[in-house]
Formats: structure tokens, sequence, C-alpha cells
């Protein structure tokens, strides 16, 4: 689900936070995607009809149309990708799967109704929320990749976060996901569209930007995100981004906010739950998912956290008295854990400094390998697929180049980028004067 209405928030409030990039841009680059969020986005719009794809044993195959494909397109491009998959879901987002759950359940039933009255369009809506990710679907990935020779991590939990961490400890350049929690877990640089199947505009988010331009620190963007509504609990009705983000700066952070607005003064502690979580070193490499992944249907055009939400959050924040003026007041979730989702946020279950270099280096190619796994088991096309190999190995040696900014390393400074780059352009207009008789190239 991501945070509801956070890239509509930054997008009002600070756009300088978003660029839009070409995919030509990231040549040379490595970038931690989360893929389980591709693989769901591959199985929803990658179909046959109302049906995906599937092989002549009625197996699913979608997930490994759009791996395959997508992943030589990054190749061809010079992108270098490391594949990071969930694992264990943490104990408090136990609610929102039950939650997904039920939504499958409804949309089940609505299913049935719409066949009935052959309702083509409500039928194809409704198998796509009834799309799920599976643990075969992740291992046939998984093979894949490894015969493609694309470096893969299993994540202790989260994907985001771990992936998160990588681009933290820049293993990595940035992450791509349509999660827009990657930046509540402190993720440097976030990309979405890379992996959508539309022929978008690549959105880079910056967290340095992000927060300057919302005036707020990581800890209280965190704060901000848990009011938006996250995965690990439950929001307060009637604040969405805005009055959320006032809040938080009138009041510093949720405590705050509910003794202030609310006369709250004593707050859940799961900390005893969450120092259970604990991973050993020794079992880094045999860390398995032990869960089926479910999830909404994904908008793919516009990822997670969409318009409608957006502005279902704005009409909850125009009808919300927190002030109780008119004698009520919104109500706060009884036992309300946002301390242990403010924990999970800013201590996730991740690997940290445990993946190196050597770890994240592509291999060769395995095409015999790959034409047995996706042709002859798979029903692939053994022209398209030797084609695409050749392209891909031709172009493997090129994103082994060094790109030239590689070269520079850009001192750490104290000032926000913003405010940076006004200097720079000051600068560069002094110096341009200065040189008399002159004209610029």
């Amino acid at each position: 689900m991501g945070i509801h209405g956070l890239s509509r928030l930054i997008a009002d409030i600070t756009p300088e936070a978003i660029k839009d990039i070409d995919l030509k841009s990231l040549f040379g680059r490595r970038i931690a995607i989360d893929a389980s969020m591709c693989l769901y986005q591959f199985l929803i719009a990658i179909r046959s009809s109302e049906y995906a794809m599937t092989n002549d044993q009625g197996e699913t195959t979608s997930h490994l149309v759009g791996m395959f494909y997508r992943t030589i397109k990054f190749l061809e491009n010079g992108i270098k990708p490391v594949y990071v998959f969930d694992g264990k879901a943490p104990q408090l987002k136990c609610g929102e799967l039950e939650k997904r759950t039920e939504r499958r359940t409804e949309a089940k039933d609505k299913l049935e109704d719409a066949k009935e009255t052959q309702n083509i369009e409500e039928i194809q809506k409704l198998n796509k929320r009834l799309v799920k990710v599976t643990r075969k679907h992740s291992e046939d990935c998984k093979k894949l990749l490894q015969l493609l020779g694309i470096p893969i991590i299993q994540a202790p939990s989260e994907a985001e976060a771990q992936c998160a961490q990588l681009c933290k400890e820049n293993l990595v350049y940035a992450v791509a996901t349509e999660d827009m929690d990657a930046l509540t877990f402190g993720c440097p640089r976030l990309i979405r569209n890379l992996t959508s199947s539309q022929n978008e505009k690549l959105k880079e988010f910056q967290i340095e930007r992000v927060l300057d331009g919302l005036g707020i620190d990581q800890n209280q963007f965190i704060d901000l995100s848990i009011l938006m509504g996250c995965d690990y609990c439950d929001n307060i009705k009637g604040i969405g981004g805005k009055k959320g983000l006032e809040l938080i700066k009138k009041f510093k952070n949720i405590e705050g906010i509910l003794k202030n607005k609310f006369g709250i003064e004593e707050f859940v502690d799961v900390e005893i739950e969450y120092n259970n979580r604990k991973i050993k070193e020794e079992i880094k490499d045999e860390i398995v998912e032990d869960q089926t992944i479910e999830a909404e249907a994904v908008d793919t055009n516009r990822g997670n956290d969409s318009l409608d939400q957006d502005e279902m959050a704005e009409e909850e924040e125009n009808d919300a008295d927190l002030d109780g003026t008119n004698g009520r007041k919104k109500p706060v979730p009884m036992n309300w854990p946002f301390k242990g989702a403010r924990m999970l946020f800013q201590e996730p279950l991740v690997m940290v400094n445990k993946i190196t270099e050597t770890d994240l280096k592509m291999k060769d190619i395995d095409e015999e390998g790959i034409v047995k796994f996706l042709c002859e088991e798979n029903g692939f096309s053994e022209d398209r697929v030797r084609k695409s190999l050749k392209r891909a190995a031709e172009s493997k040696s090129k994103s082994s180049q060094t790109r030239i900014d590689s070269f520079f390393k850009l001192a750490p400074s104290n000032k926000s980028p913003i405010k940076r780059q006004t200097e720079d352009t000051k600068s560069k207009k002094s110096s341009t004067g200065a040189k008399r008789g002159r004209r610029p190239r």
C-alpha cells in the first residue's frame, strides 16, 4: 500500500524534490528493485483477455514474461539491476494483510455477479483485484534471474526497507519501487515507474530535498507518514497529508499531537514485541519467504497512492473537527500502536553492512539454461529468447564501463541541495560576466 497520498503531498508542497529523468540517464547505475512489486505489476499488466498468460500445463507465466523482457531492457540500457525479494512480514502488518484478504473475498463475490451480467469491463477489473504473488512466482523469477547472472537478495522482512539500506550504504545508486514508504525507511533516492509497463516518465525523489521542502526532519517525516496512513497501523480519521504536516510542525511529533489535540498522554508501547524480531548473522544466506504475498490491485499508471486517495484524504481533512468546535472530536484508534510503526521505520529488520560489492556483481548469462527453463518448460519462443539474450550479452559489456561522474565525489554539506543549486547558478553568472569581449558559447 505504501503511504496514502504521499507523492501528491510532495508534488504540491515541494515539487523541486521530484525530477523527471530518462532511462538512458541511468546508464552504468546499479539499481535496487523491489521484486515483489515488479511481479505484481507484471501479473496485472501481462494478460490474455482477463486471464494471465499460461504455459501448456496451465501454469501462469506472466511474471516470467515481464521479468525476462524488462530485465533485458535494463541491460540494453546499461542498468545494473539488483532484485530484492520480500521476507516475512512484520507482525504489525498482519492487520493490513487481513484487510487485503477481506477485500479479495469481496472481489470474488462481485466477480460472480459481473459474470452473470456479462459485464466484461467489471470482470477484467475484478480479476486484477484477485491477483496475488505466490511463493512459486517468486521462486520462478529467482531461478530466471540467477540464469541471467543478475544478483538477487532475499530480505529478512520488507523488501523496500532492505533496498533503502543498500542505498544508504552506497551499494546502489537508487531504489526502484512504487511504494513511497521507501522514503519513510530513509531511502536517499527513489525512482518510480522504472518497472511500469507504460511508457511513462521516470520520477526521481530525493529524500534530502523532500525533507528540506517540507521543513521537517526524518523522524518527523516518519510520524507524518504514520498520520497519513501506512501498512503497520490505522490512521486518525480526518488527518491527511496537509493537516498532518501542519500538526507535526506545530507539535513536533505524534505524542505532542495526541496530548494537545486529543488529551491523550498514555501510549501503547510495543518495544518488547519488536525486540523479539532478531536475525542471526549465520543465517544471512538461509532466509526464506514464509508467507504468500497478497496485495491490492495497483494502478500501473500511478502507483500506490492514487489521486483518488488524495482527494478522499482532503475531504476528510475538510470535514475534520480536530479542535472539537462543534462538540465532537475525531477518534484516535484504540490502543494505537504508532510507536511500534515508528520503530519499524526507524530500525527495520534488514541486513546492515553484510552485503558487499562482490555479492552484487553480475555474472555470465547461462543461455542454454534459460532456453531450457523458458522455452522447453514454459513455452517461450526460442528464437525471440535467443535474440534477446544476444542483445543482453552485448549490452552487459557496455554497462561495465565506468561513468565519468564516478571519479568525482561531492563533499558532504550541511546546506540544502536547493540552496546549493541557487548559489552555483549565481557563481556561474558572475564568472561568465568577468570575461569581457568574449561571447559565451
